[in-house]
């Protein structure tokens, strides 16, 4: 799919805030950021799992929600080109960075990818160990080129997590993932802080 702007500055000059997406952010101790740059109704079900990454493990937070009724695929804009600049200043202010995306596939899987390797294999350990599966990224989602925001943390290396379909609507009780299933808490499945709290142990254990 080409993205329908060429970048942040392109879409942010010509969409408006409020009405077609948000920016949600926090800062914590830890000098990780978690982040979901394809959130909202973008990518559904990655603000939720990066929201919760961060809180239970202390971490900055990073989201662009596309809040759109329809189109929001329209709002996805390429990781290499995601200039925006209040999450390109927060990266760079940590020392490791994860971004968390949506890909296509109808068999729960995680396809990891990134330039911080130690980290990608700690990561596939503590999932391995619930019976996820766990894939390396192919070049198209590969998160190794360097001007991919998430290798711009101060380690120059971030680790990239693409899940599929199935595996995000399995983050949820009702196996839904529309804006009312995924914003209320309660809806949210064991599996949503089983995996959450993997990818936290890989992160603090390193």
């Amino acid at each position: 799919m080409v993205d329908r702007f060429k970048s942040m500055t392109d879409l942010m000059s010509q969409t408006i805030e409020g009405v077609d997406w948000e920016i949600i952010t926090k800062e914590a101790a830890k000098p990780t950021i978690i982040t979901a740059v394809h959130g909202g109704a973008i990518e559904r079900g990655t603000t939720e799992l990066a929201l919760l990454m961060s809180e239970r493990g202390e971490y900055d937070f990073y989201t662009f929600k596309g809040v759109r009724r329809n189109k929001n695929n329209e709002l996805h804009v390429t990781s290499r080109h995601f200039d925006e600049p209040k999450l390109l200043n927060m990266v760079e202010n940590n020392q490791c960075a994860i971004s968390v995306h949506g890909c296509m596939g109808q068999q729960p899987e995680v396809y990891i990818g990134g330039r911080d390797e130690e980290l990608i294999e700690r990561i596939k350990v503590q999932l391995n160990q619930m019976n996820i599966v766990v894939k390396d990224a192919p070049g198209h989602i590969s998160g190794k080129h360097t001007d991919n925001f998430v290798n711009c943390c101060q380690n120059d290396a971030g680790v990239q997590l693409e899940l599929t379909v199935a595996l995000r609507k399995s983050f949820f009780k009702n196996n839904k993932f529309n804006l009312h299933d995924r914003e209320h808490r309660d809806n949210w499945s064991p599996l949503l802080y089983q995996f959450t709290d993997a990818v936290i142990s890989a992160v603090d254990n390193g």
